[in-house]
This record gives structure tokens, sequence and C-alpha cells, in this order.
């Protein structure tokens, strides 16, 4: 306890005088980690002042030998060379310079120092005219631009899948395509969830501190991720670079169009393990394992009746608990607001278009018809040649088109041989004759 938290302990200061099981084994990691700490510091410093020592007995010896007497003939020839003292001490430094060079040859790797090298030395800071970072050096600065392009250059050779750096390719590679196992080594201290990289650790770390360090230049909102703020921006833009295949919707994330494709399959991937219910979308699915898991977790504060659906509970308010909501004396119906309720009875329609002779005694109903009948009545074209219908919503058209353009029914009932062109049409078949409701 001494070792390693930064908490003073005294006996008798009223403290406890035992320590948990849990917090026994957290001491007993922190101190063989102290230990292994200290045992690793020796040991290098131990071999630092090994190497220092074994450059020390390689360090270069110099010997010069003088003659002072020669017998041989030829030396009046040099005589003028030995009487001149620099250059004799030329050839002392020749002879120390390559002796140096043997001395560093036999050197290891490890001993020699050398100098990093700067890169991109006085080359001036680009800034981003989009976003308005600031890049170090243009190779840098270039492939920043790539975040607001599509360009791609990088694709994978594995699969289809392209990126605008090449270390993004990389990181694909090896989370993707890489034989051996890679190990999750990097764990976030405060959930556990662990992670290949230390940068993802970083980013995830944001959502535990709150951090938003990229903010919208057009409105107040703020993003932990530069993608997500780059997906962000075109919903300002309007870009909706994704195209649905089977019709002309367009998406601005891929995600959306994902899902936007699971409209026009028939595929029910989902299946409930209790009822083998299938679902086409997973959030349907989420629902529907809730109404197992938690049947009633809605309760009504005024009589304490519980729902399963976030949405019954406040229809039940609506009907039973507000000031307009009572019992019908003619239907017997408990309704949200009474003095609406009355005018079917009655028989008064106060709601009137301004733009033509309709009235009605609901407002959905009259906006349903402002938009139908009076706004976008042209919205949606017949694409069937000699064919000049148009119609202000897509349902519209489709029914248009498979009732009169063609021959394939598109929604069969699976209990009987009769077939629709509406799946609200078949809906209301399924309840009415086989008491089955769409899942």
């Amino acid at each position: 306890m001494y070792c390693c938290p930064n908490v003073n302990i005294k006996d008798g200061d009223g403290l406890p005088l035992h320590i948990c099981d849990s917090c026994e084994k957290e001491l007993s990691v922190c101190y063989q980690f102290v230990l292994k700490c200290e045992a690793s510091d020796k040991k290098l410093r131990s071999q630092a002042f090994e190497v220092i020592a074994d450059f020390d007995t390689c360090s270069p010896k110099i010997e010069v030998k003088l003659e002072l007497e020669c017998d041989n003939d030829d030396d009046h020839l040099y005589q003028d060379i030995q009487n001149d003292d620099s250059t004799v001490e030329h050839v002392e430094q020749d002879k120390l310079e390559i002796k140096l060079e043997n001395v560093d040859s036999k050197i290891s790797p490890k001993q020699k120092q050398y100098k990093q090298r700067a890169k991109y030395k006085g080359v001036e800071k680009c800034t981003c005219s989009v976003c308005g970072r600031t890049c170090a050096n243009p190779s840098t600065y270039k492939a920043h631009m790539r975040s607001h392009s599509n360009e791609k250059p990088y694709p994978c050779p594995s699969c289809d899948k392209r990126y605008k750096d090449r270390g993004t390719l990389t990181r694909h590679m090896n989370r993707n395509h890489v034989q051996q196992k890679r190990l999750r080594n990097f764990i976030c201290e405060n959930c556990g969830k662990s992670f290949f990289s230390k940068n993802d650790v970083k980013v995830h770390m944001r959502t535990h501190t709150g951090e938003t360090p990229y903010s919208c230049s057009l409105c107040t909102l703020r993003f932990t991720q530069i993608s997500a703020l780059q997906r962000h921006q075109k919903r300002h833009t309007g870009e909706k670079e994704h195209l649905c295949t089977a019709c002309p919707k367009r998406f601005c994330t891929k995600t959306e169009l994902k899902t936007h494709l699971l409209a026009h399959s028939t595929e029910k991937k989902y299946s409930c393990p209790l009822c083998n219910v299938l679902f086409k979308y997973q959030s349907n699915f989420r629902k529907h394992v809730r109404k197992h898991s938690e049947p009633n977790r809605f309760v009504c504060n005024h009589c304490g009746r519980t729902f399963s659906v976030k949405g019954n509970l406040k229809s039940h308010i609506d009907k039973q608990h507000s000031e307009k909501s009572g019992q019908c004396t003619v239907c017997s119906k408990n309704v949200a607001n009474m003095e609406v309720h009355m005018w079917r009875h009655t028989g008064q329609r106060p709601l009137k278009c301004e733009l033509c002779t309709s009235s009605f005694y609901e407002m959905k109903s009259l906006a349903r018809h402002m938009n139908y009948r009076h706004k976008a009545t042209d919205r949606f074209k017949c694409t069937v040649k000699e064919c000049l219908m148009t119609f202000p919503s897509k349902p519209m058209l489709d029914f248009h088109v498979a009732k009169l353009h063609s021959t394939h029914i598109p929604y069969p009932c699976d209990r009987c041989t009769r077939a629709f062109y509406r799946k609200n049409d078949l809906a209301r078949h399924k309840i009415a004759t086989h008491k089955e409701r769409l899942t």
C-alpha cells in the first residue's frame, strides 16, 4: 500500500483495518507492476554502462614511430619533408582518421548515433480553404483534400473497397484480410472495450469525456470524429451521391441507402428465439423481443395500468386522463377530444378547404387533402409511354402502374389465392379474414 497509491496510512486513523478481496487483487497487480518497472530500469541502466565501457575499450590509440637515424642513401631526398612540422601533423591526422574508421566499423549499430534529419525544412504550412485545417507540408495537405472529394486512389487488392490514403488501406488490410489473428491489445479503462490501435482508443475515449473537437461552420452541432462532421455537412449542401438501384431515390450516406434497400426485398433475417416470428427490420425485432423480456414496463401514473409500448401509454393518457378526453354517450368510446369526436355524430364539418368547397371534421384529413389535391399533384409522373397521369405520392403512382400497366400483382396472400395491389389492402384482408397481422 505504501508503494502504489498516494495515500498516507497510519495506525488508529479510524479507517477500515482490512482490505477487500477485489481491491487486494488489484493492489497485487499494481505492486507487481512496480517491481517490474524497478527491475527493468536496473537492467537497462546496467546494459547502458556496458555499452559505454565497450566503447571506451575500443577507443583508438595513436602511435607515431619516429626514426632518428637511417642508413638509406635516399634520405636526403626527403629532408625537406621531415623538417616540415605541418606535414608531419597532416600525416598523423590521416593515420588517426584511418584508425577511427576501422574502430567505427567494429562498433555495433546500437552504439552509433545519428541525428534525425528534418523533413520539409523551410516549407510553409498549408491551410485548407474548406475546413480551415492547417497541414504541415504539401503532401499532407494533398491527402487531406481527398476528404472533401470522392477521390480514392488506393484500392484494396482483396475486395472492391477503395480508400483515400495508404494508412487507411493498410488498417483495412490488417483487420479484414491478414491471415494471422490480430489481438485487441488496447483496452478502454472506463468500459473495458478492446481495440486494435491506440488511436481507436483515443477516439473512443471521447464518448466518456464528452469531447467534441469538430464543429460545423454552418450550425451549432459538434462531433467527436471528422467523418461524422463530413457526413453532417452533406445535409447542408444537399449532396446525395448514393443512388438506389431499384428506385430513383438518393441518399447522403451509405448506411441510409443500405437501410432503404430493405424496403425492396422480401427477406426477413431476424427471427424471434421465443415465438419464431420473422422481421425484416432490426428495430422491429428489438421492440418485439423487449415485449418478452419486459412485457409491461410503461406504467400509467393516474390509474396504474401497464403497457408494453410507450405509444400505447401516451394514447391511453390522452383518451382517459386529459382535460378534453371523455367517454362518448353515443358510441361508448373513450376519445381524446370529445368536442371533435361529436362532429362525427352530428355531421358537422367545420374545417373547410380554402381552395375548394371540401370540408372535414379532422385536421389530419384536411392536411392530407391539401397535400394530395392542391400542392404537389404532379410530383410523380407515370413513365409508361402515352400515359400522362401524375400523382402527389409514390404509393399512388405504384398503385396506378401495378393496376393499369402491369400484369403482376405485388402483394399476394400466403393463406389463400387472393392478391392485392397495395400492402395496406393485404393487411386489412389478413386481419379481417385470417385474423393475422403483418410483421
